[in-house]
């Protein structure tokens, strides 16, 4: 281009994935942009990701570092520097990267690049696939609580997808019915197991297909369980009840032989990684079948199923507390080989799901504790842009703000760059450099929520984990299961105020904060002065459109 200060290329760019028409598309979507022109084209879209990323607001406090470009910030942070405006510019940059890489129309879920490939992912072998036993599930962890779900749909979609497919693998390979899939998968219905290394785990696809059972509970939306969720759920946990056999001696039922993704552990010498029912199947065959049970009660459907899945839960091994005082990861007290490994999949029952937590089980969240402090402890740990998202979830949940915190600082400092996209180190799983991996964004974001908000233990909890860096600030827009959105303003650690706003009916079991009294509490602006209080718990009944709040002065 000669003699000009600007030039604007229009491009689309398409495969013919699912779609015979990409050419003649690609040329309609072209015209249709230079005949709109480019300031008419940036405000549309402008305005169509707006209409999903204005839903949560974000402020974590404020700084001389707020008038600092990016990477100026990110260079300080790397050198130790609290910058929390910096922290929620990441949590809301970890949800626009979910809108641009997962919407309605997008004929595949996110990947492991997202959307994007830098021309180095391209050269490992398991670069921008499905990988099913963390990294998937990691991307989408964020959609609910962070207000995004719409953005599940392309993953609902390629679940559907690979249960069609998965049907004909267990079948095939394991003679059994329902549907089941492994650690990789990918865009055309590979389910089967790559590697009895890493690749034989036949609970990957109930893993995946968990994220169902969790958009219901956040949407409370009774058709999507019904016509999409129950059946992939049920067709899962009908290839365990197959699955499944008497450990001799025992009453247990286990899977097996299966993985502890992508670990392995020392027996009479020797290192192995197949063994029956690993901590994490475990995990995932009862919140299958957990899932399955409560969905069919709310359907009305499918008693003799449940009663079977009932009784298959009642004969699951428990878990299981090491001689070294850590959760047990596989169903022996197996030595491990790699004692510094990155995965943590036992821990499943800490987070994403709400197995073990500190009031329910202060036993084994003791020891999910133990676990972790190994982990980072040990020497040559494997420190991976999604194993330190991790770390953040995990303290979260266990209520200490000032370790989620740590990781979370950890996880902008190493393993981000400039434009605060993760990256998996080189060195770690074969890559010969670092790449880009979009998991410690979604990740991240999802441990961040969880620092501000929490409701898996069947009442919702403001500032569960919130660390000393973050002392005033504010949010709107989170979400909680049974189907409601949340705000709350906090000044000195302190709550000021907090709210939620049923998007359904439903009932909501709210903690109040203690040490600070007294509490005015207001019911569609209306003050209230006979509300139900137990032990600092207040139950709201409310219908869909209520906005519940309380103020503390």
């Amino acid at each position: 281009v000669n003699g000009a200060d600007e030039a604007v290329i229009t491009l689309d760019i398409r495969t013919g994935y699912d779609n015979p028409e990409y050419r003649s598309a690609c040329r309609t979507t072209v015209e249709q942009a230079v005949a709109k022109g480019f300031e008419s084209v940036k405000q549309d879209h402008i305005a169509d990701y707006k209409r999903l990323f204005d839903r949560v607001d974000i402020s974590l406090g404020s700084g001389e570092a707020d008038q600092k470009p990016t990477d100026a910030r990110w260079k300080a942070k790397k050198e130790g520097a609290t910058d929390p405006g910096l922290d929620a510019l990441f949590f809301q940059y970890g949800r626009y990267l979910l809108i641009a890489s997962s919407r309605e129309n997008s004929p595949l879920p996110s990947n492991l690049q997202g959307v994007w490939n830098d021309n180095l992912a391209c050269n490992m072998g398991w670069a921008c696939d499905y990988h099913l036993d963390i990294n998937i599930e990691q991307n989408y962890w964020l959609s609910n609580i962070a207000n995004l779900h719409e953005c599940n749909a392309p993953l609902f979609r390629y679940i559907s997808f690979l249960a069609e497919h998965g049907a004909r693998m267990t079948r095939d390979i394991y003679g059994s019915p329902g549907w089941a899939a492994n650690t990789i998968v990918n865009a055309w219905g590979y389910t089967a197991p790559a590697s009895t290394y890493w690749g034989l785990f036949p609970a990957a696809g109930a893993w995946i297909a968990s994220h169902l059972w969790t958009h219901y509970q956040y949407t409370n939306d009774r058709d999507f369980l019904g016509k999409t969720a129950y059946p992939i759920l049920k067709s899962a946990a009908m290839f365990f009840l197959d699955y499944m056999t008497e450990l001799p001696g025992t009453d247990y039922l286990v899977t097996g032989p299966s993985i502890s993704p992508e670990n392995s552990f020392r027996y009479s010498g020797a290192e192995y990684t197949l063994s029956m029912m690993p901590t994490c199947d475990r995990v995932l065959v009862y919140e299958t079948c957990m899932s399955c049970i409560r969905a069919s009660e709310i359907l009305g459907v499918d008693a003799d199923f449940r009663q079977s899945l009932e009784e298959a839960v009642k004969r699951l091994p428990p878990f299981k507390i090491g001689k070294d005082g850590a959760l047990q990861e596989w169903l022996e007290d197996f030595e491990e080989a790699q004692p510094n490994h990155r995965h943590t999949t036992h821990l499943l029952a800490l987070y994403p799901f709400s197995q073990i937590s500190p009031a329910h089980t202060p036993e084994l969240a003791e020891a999910a504790r133990k676990t972790i402090e190994k982990r980072l402890n040990a020497p040559g740990w494997e420190d991976v842009e999604w194993s330190r998202a991790n770390m953040v979830n995990f303290y979260a949940r266990l209520k200490d703000p000032q370790e989620a915190y740590s990781n979370c600082a950890g996880l902008l400092g190493a393993f981000t760059r400039e434009n605060l996209l993760t990256v998996s180190p080189g060195g770690i799983a074969g890559a010969p450099w670092d790449i880009f991996i979009i998991d410690g964004n979604g990740a991240g974001t999802s441990g961040m929520a969880e620092m501000l908000l929490q409701n898996h233990e069947g009442y919702i909890e403001f500032l569960p984990a919130l660390p000393e860096q973050w002392k005033t600030g504010y949010f709107k827009g989170l979400c909680v299961k049974g189907g409601a959105e949340t705000d709350a303003e906090w000044k000195n650690g302190k709550i000021a105020r907090m709210a939620v706003r049923a998007t359904a009916d439903g009932i909501f079991a709210v903690k109040l904060p203690q040490n600070n009294r007294p509490v005015k509490i207001f019911l569609n602006g209306k003050r209230q002065e006979s509300t139900v209080r137990s032990e600092d718990m207040i139950t709201l009944t409310m219908k869909k459109g209520d906005v519940w709040e309380v103020k503390i002065p």
